[in-house]
């Protein structure tokens, strides 16, 4: 998912896309619908606090359906039911539980923690150079009057997602990465792209909603976020990005929004490397058997598995490293990490407060929670590097292969860290507050 604006430092990410894709909340006061019950209007909202609901044109008949991350409908499973488990078997490279023996452990990264951002760091750089090529087919769409913020543009973009790809070769993979980038004054020819490339690829339209959400969130990245999901206010400052499956396909898109940023996370590359990496999280889930032609795989990524800490910590973390050509900077970049949310009431960065916020958080329900959901761009994203270097990157990533198998998140931990989710969250909790320790007052 999503917005960085004036006020706030939000980022436009691939959850809004796949959680609620924009839309605008209507509210209905009526008694809440029963699942395939006649409604009125197509594209009517009704939310409860578990479910949200979509009026659905199914043929000539308007049904009410449960409406899903992925901007899809379905008459079947609420956000909070657990994957189902399936015979299918995720491609994973690494052997499981990963390798631990390297300069960072459970048992030693509290005492040293000063050490784990260039260990983490390096071990990206690792496991790119030994790892075989991937390519992944990338078309490109630049708006007429779009200058891009990425020095090096489009050749610079094209390498991050490469590298990206190579990071995470044995994996499953995104058939195609479809960028669109564009400013305030050419949103609307790209929208109009967007939905061309839609139709002439061929990908599912049969509820409208499968383009017209990604439609809003292409809008969204150049409005005022509210909350994850919902935007307001004139097209104007397109500093925003979001990165998502088509519904019923394995190819992936991003859509990036530019405007005078001259941010080093934008300027060098560290959004892209950030966006890709949601791309291939829900990359794991191709091929699995209850993800036919009306899933929406960013969907089984976040709220069907993943808790919100690691969906935007690994992405916040994992994907500047990438990007980031010398461990300064990468450094430079993680300066910005640690209270880039501004005041919150989520933790106080306390190590119980941190435990709590680590352990306590489940999907879906963590992605109702604005607040908390944007700390995984901070402390999840710090959380994440001391998993990547304990044991690699490519173990973060087989958690959502595993995930794709049906395993929940504290049964997949455990079978990639060989701990529990409960006791790592303790060690990963002190080693946070340590480093938290280093950085200052939060600000009030």
């Amino acid at each position: 998912m999503k917005k960085r604006n004036k006020s706030k430092k939000f980022f436009s990410l691939a959850v809004i896309t796949t959680l609620f894709v924009g839309s605008t909340l209507n509210v209905v006061t009526a008694a809440e619908p029963k699942v395939g019950s006649t409604c009125t209007k197509v594209g009517a909202f009704y939310d409860t606090p578990n479910i949200r609901y979509v009026c659905n044109k199914e043929g000539k008949k308007k049904v009410w359906r449960v409406w899903t991350s992925s901007g899809q409908s379905t008459p079947a499973s609420k956000p909070s039911a657990a994957p189902k488990k399936t015979n299918f078997k995720a491609p994973i490279p690494i052997s499981l539980p990963a390798k631990q023996d390297g300069a960072i452990t459970f048992m030693n990264a509290l005492e040293k923690y000063e050490d784990i951002p260039q260990v983490a760091w390096q071990n990206v750089q690792d496991t790119i150079a030994k790892n075989p090529d991937v390519s992944i087919p990338i078309s490109f769409y630049v708006g007429p009057n779009t200058t891009l913020n990425t020095v090096g543009g489009e050749a610079r973009i094209k390498e991050i997602v490469q590298r990206q790809a190579k990071l995470w070769s044995g994996f499953a993979k995104t058939t195609l990465y479809a960028i669109y980038a564009y400013n305030a004054q050419d949103e609307k020819i790209t929208e109009q792209k967007f939905l061309s490339d839609y139709k002439s690829r061929g990908y599912n339209n049969s509820n409208p909603e499968f383009s017209a959400g990604p439609i809003r969130a292409l809008a969204g990245n150049c409005q005022n976020t509210i909350s994850p999901g919902k935007f307001s206010g004139e097209i104007t400052n397109c500093r925003g990005a979001n990165s998502g499956s088509y519904t019923g396909s394995s190819d992936s898109f991003l859509q990036l929004g530019q405007s005078e940023e001259s941010g080093f996370f934008f300027t060098d590359g560290g959004i892209i490397g950030h966006e890709f990496l949601h791309a291939a999280q829900a990359a794991q889930w191709i091929g699995t058997p209850n993800c036919g032609s009306d899933c929406g795989r960013s969907n089984k990524s976040n709220q069907e598995f993943s808790p919100c800490w690691l969906f935007e910590g690994g992405p916040n973390s994992v994907g500047p490293m990438v990007s980031s050509r010398t461990i300064g900077d990468y450094l430079t970049y993680r300066k910005t990490l640690p209270y880039s949310q501004g005041p919150t009431t989520i933790t106080d960065y306390t190590q119980p407060s941190l435990r709590n916020y680590l352990f306590n958080q489940s999907a879906p329900t963590c992605y109702q929670n604005g607040a908390l959901y944007s700390q995984g761009y901070a402390v999840g994203a710090i959380a994440t590097e001391t998993l990547v270097a304990i044991a690699g990157p490519q173990a973060m990533m087989a958690l959502f292969a595993l995930g794709a198998e049906g395993q929940d998140f504290p049964t997949a931990f455990k079978n990639v860290y060989g701990i529990s989710w409960s006791d790592a969250s303790t060690i990963l909790s002190k080693v946070l507050a340590a480093q938290y320790a280093t950085f200052g007052a939060p600000p009030r």
